[in-house]
């Protein structure tokens, strides 16, 4: 254990400066639900599994101390929300160069040394609902095996034995995906994305892959 609690790193320089107030584990990805939409404290816990109460209220009162989140009034009946302020919105592009820079890892999960990685989507409401599924996403014709089952989804090298639907795409489009203007229904849309299998999985990948906020386990949609 580190003698004194960590405070920064004590250098005159705007890069060390902006880590000491989002480099800590989970800020960025409370910035991130943010961008998204303002939100009560309860939604931040349940869209970050594992992050511990703690740590939340921790970041959120740093975040705020630091003037890039503020507590607003929410709509009738919902009490305070946190949103960010102009200086919080600011990350937005410094986010978006970030998820364009790590979509090679989310799409290769041996980029990293690993040999494989696995994801907790308990943000998505209704994913215990979700039947195990094996999925299977090619890109530029070099194929990954997503499992999903109870909850969670691990990815693997290596095109899957025996998918329920197999996605196809470019780099290109991940790119663009990566950066946020352009979703996955955009994609097929374009025809830059395409499924081999029944298309009825479509919202069933979707939902295994965390992409959707909810699932509705009686229809089988988002």
């Amino acid at each position: 254990m580190p003698r004194n609690a960590w405070t920064g790193y004590g250098r005159f320089c705007p890069l060390a400066r902006a880590l000491d107030v989002v480099g800590e584990r989970w800020t960025l990805v409370i910035v991130q639900e943010l961008l998204k939409r303002p939100s009560r404290y309860s939604d931040l816990a349940s869209r970050l599994p594992g992050i511990g109460t703690s740590v939340l209220a921790d970041r959120l009162r740093k975040l705020e101390a630091a003037r890039v989140v503020e507590r607003v009034p929410g709509s009738v009946g919902e009490g305070v929300v946190y949103a960010l302020t102009d200086r919080g919105r600011g990350l937005s592009d410094a986010l978006e160069a970030l998820r364009r820079w790590g979509v090679s890892y989310l799409t290769d999960p041996t980029a990293d040394g690993g040999a494989r990685h696995e994801f907790d989507l308990h943000y998505v409401e209704g994913i215990d609902a979700l039947r195990d599924a094996e999925f299977g996403l090619v890109i530029d014709a070099k194929p990954t095996t997503l499992r999903f089952s109870r909850g969670h989804l691990e990815q693997a090298p290596g095109a899957p034995a025996d998918p329920v639907l197999t996605v196809y795409t470019s780099s290109a489009f991940m790119d663009r995906w990566a950066a946020g203007t352009a979703s996955w229904d955009d994609g097929r849309a374009s025809g830059e994305v395409t499924l081999e299998g029944p298309g009825r999985n479509w919202d069933t990948w979707l939902a295994a892959t965390g992409y959707l906020l909810s699932y509705d386990p009686e229809t089988g949609h988002a």
